[in-house]
């Protein structure tokens, strides 16, 4: 697999994670039974989410990962306003 495919499909997995997380939620407002089956169903796409995002973040590679979570930390974005 080329490394730009593997950077594609390591952004796809992250921002799959992500739907994952509204879904979890969304979860309360869903009629899917008792509290228990909710309960278990929000902690296996917790760990679901966790697991895809980790293999996007591994697939993605080292750079891109640093580069994004450099975006994403707030005290870099005062940086830009000096």
């Amino acid at each position: 697999m080329s490394g730009r495919v593997r950077q594609k499909l390591g952004l796809l997995m992250i921002a799959a994670s992500c739907g994952i997380w509204v879904a979890v939620l969304l979860l309360p407002i869903l009629p899917l039974g008792s509290v228990a089956q909710k309960a278990i169903v929000a902690t296996s796409l917790i760990i679901l989410s966790e697991v895809i995002f980790w293999l996007g973040i591994i697939l993605a590679g080292k750079e891109l990962a640093h580069r994004y979570r450099q975006q994403l930390n707030p005290l870099y974005w005062w940086r830009k306003f000096r």
